[in-house]
């Protein structure tokens, strides 16, 4: 029992420090970038999709900050909805919309550079596509829902704490060095109490998941590949690279991508294990990586009902896909 707590202890202490920096950087720079205005002034590339959705004005520049840092993005969505400012519809919608931008810098520094050229250009297109098309799916998910759900919101009405709407307004070009300073200090006043916040949140729900982990109650998971393997028609041999997909995105596809250009598994077979390791990885992933960030942001309820949704939109794609496989296969 204690060599389980040091493991965890150790694999926290791990993966923590780089993330905890990340999450400082990622809040401090989001505060000082709103105090500067510079959010408000691109404001228009997010306005479009807000207005669609039947979302606030912020929306659209929570989902601009989120080119920069989802982490930023939900951290100026979340203070508004801890503030009472708006509810929580418009924060699950717009939590889900921020996540969609990840898609596009995910096409220029992790599909297309590793994921096609591990799995070959056929299958590794096909897995693409899925990537491309889960995104759609969630953007569409909130326009549609926030046109059902929301009323039609006011333009002119601006929800965001006054500071922040008064230095939104700032002239850049007009910005003094003493400004300048001013806000560097401000914003990391403004930071520092909820970052400290954040961050014992995250250690602790870090540690007990790496303790589930440990323990093997998450990889006893494993176990059930095989069924699933045999029931969408892949060989025997699938078991061990879709196994390791859930786990280790990177190798699996590594492994299954082997397997391709060893001629054990066809491009579609190929396609289908990936497909299928990534659709058991969500949730995983979910629970390993990103319910602490949301829990310590939007709260234990609210950050699990985002994640739910979420990761729940990005499986069902993937089991469509996997069903319209299985008809091709048979």
């Amino acid at each position: 029992m204690i060599d389980l707590f040091i493991q965890s202890l150790f694999d926290t202490w791990r993966i923590v420090p780089r993330v905890l920096i990340i999450m400082f950087i990622s809040l401090y720079v989001s505060q000082v970038l709103i105090e500067l205005g510079l959010f408000k002034k691109l404001e228009f590339i997010g306005k479009p999709l807000a207005s669609l959705s039947n979302l606030p004005r912020e929306a659209g520049i929570t989902f601009v900050a989120s080119f920069g840092s989802v982490l930023a993005g939900n951290a100026m969505i979340a203070k508004l909805y801890q503030d009472k400012k708006i509810d929580s519809s418009q924060t699950l919608l717009t939590a889900l919309l921020n996540t969609t931008p990840v898609y596009l810098k995910e096409t220029f520094t992790y599909q297309i550079p590793v994921m096609i050229p591990l799995l070959g250009i056929r299958a590794g297109l096909l897995y693409f596509l899925t990537f491309i098309v889960s995104g759609i799916v969630k953007v569409l998910f909130v326009i549609i829902y926030g046109r059902i759900r929301l009323q039609s919101n006011n333009p002119g009405t601006d929800r965001f704490d006054p500071d922040c709407v008064d230095s939104g307004r700032v002239d850049t070009n007009t910005i003094t060095r003493s400004k300048l300073g001013k806000t560097l200090v401000s914003s990391f006043a403004r930071q520092k109490k909820i970052f400290f916040k954040i961050s014992i949140i995250f250690v602790s729900t870090t540690f007990f998941i790496f303790l589930l982990i440990n323990n093997g109650i998450i990889k006893g998971l494993a176990d059930y590949v095989l069924p699933l393997t045999e029931f969408f028609k892949l060989p025997p041999a699938s078991v061990l690279p879709v196994g390791t997909y859930m786990f280790s995105p990177l190798v699996g596809a590594g492994l299954i991508g082997a397997m391709i250009k060893d001629g054990i598994l066809s491009d579609l077979q190929g396609f289908t294990a990936c497909l299928l390791g990534s659709l058991l990885m969500l949730p995983i992933f979910a629970v390993r990586y990103s319910f602490a960030k949301y829990a310590s942001l939007f709260g234990f309820l609210m950050g699990s009902k985002i994640l739910f949704v979420s990761t729940g939109l990005g499986m069902l794609n993937r089991v469509v896909f996997l069903m319209f496989l299985l008809i091709i296969i048979e």
